[in-house]
């Protein structure tokens, strides 16, 4: 009697969503995309298995501005260019924000990014090998937190040393503010942005790009995040490897207000 086949079982490979986030830490609509992201990808559950990845790119606002220039909401007066506009996005910031129960806080000071996006870079080359990425997420929370709703300004280094020092990345703030002081990965920060601009195309932040192949503008509600998932892993496999009529597609909804900002060519502060 011949043998019986032997059945192969195998599992199939998750699907694999890479998000590429072009991020300031001084836009509250990046705080805002960055819980509805979080949100969304804890809450989809479809039937295949899936994983991701997020990866996070510096954009600098308020390139010629210094640190401690002015308070948070002040600043987006020179986003959208005139008060009555700012006071308008102010309020629906606030909305947008009692919808996540957090509060934002318009008065702390703030200013000239960079320093902030060195602090990112640096978590990422230490956090981002984890696989659920936790540390990683933890440390932007906190990041954006400390901005936009405990005041604190994180264009200042001795706010960020201590940020720092909380997440586990110096261990003293004299050891971050050391590292802060001697300009590491600024290079790294200053050619991202230019990549961004130049290759990406970004002009407002927040910006994502899904699978090297998806734009996503602006904050998204999470249910349109979930939409979005779906839609991307139900395309033809041929299509999601590359190339395909999908390249480059923009996905996502425009937020009535905007939901993002963009670069602001202010005069350099004295």
């Amino acid at each position: 009697m011949p043998p019986s086949p032997t059945t192969i079982t195998t599992t199939p490979q998750p699907f694999h969503f890479k998000i590429d986030i072009y991020t300031d830490t001084v836009c509250p609509f990046s705080h805002l995309g960055f819980l509805s992201l979080t949100t969304a990808i804890s809450s989809f559950s479809p039937p295949t298995s899936v994983t991701f990845s997020l990866t996070y790119h510096p954009y600098i606002l308020y390139p010629n501005s210094r640190p401690s220039s002015r308070k948070l909401g002040a600043a987006l007066t020179y986003i959208y260019s005139s008060h009555t506009r700012t006071t308008s996005i102010l309020t629906h910031l606030d909305n947008l924000a009692s919808t996540y129960n957090i509060k934002f806080n318009w008065e702390g000071m703030t200013g000239n990014s960079r320093d902030s996006h060195r602090l990112i870079l640096l978590a990422q080359s230490r956090f981002q090998a984890s696989p659920t990425q936790q540390d990683l997420r933890r440390f932007m929370s906190r990041l954006y937190q400390a901005s936009f709703q405990r005041g604190r300004d994180i264009s200042s280094r001795q706010t960020l040393a201590k940020l720092g020092v909380e997440a586990g990345l110096f261990g003293t703030v004299d050891k971050g503010l050391e590292w802060l002081d001697s300009g590491a990965l600024g290079e790294e920060v200053d050619k991202e942005c230019e990549k961004a601009k130049r290759e990406i195309g970004v002009r407002a932040v927040p910006s994502y790009v899904v699978n090297e192949k998806y734009v996503v503008g602006g904050m998204q509600d999470p249910v349109v995040w979930l939409s979005l998932f779906d839609k991307i892993m139900r395309q033809p496999t041929s299509q999601l490897q590359g190339g395909g009529e999908q390249k480059g597609e923009q996905l996502g909804r425009r937020e009535e207000h905007g939901g993002n900002c963009r670069v602001v060519a202010v005069q350099n502060d004295t």
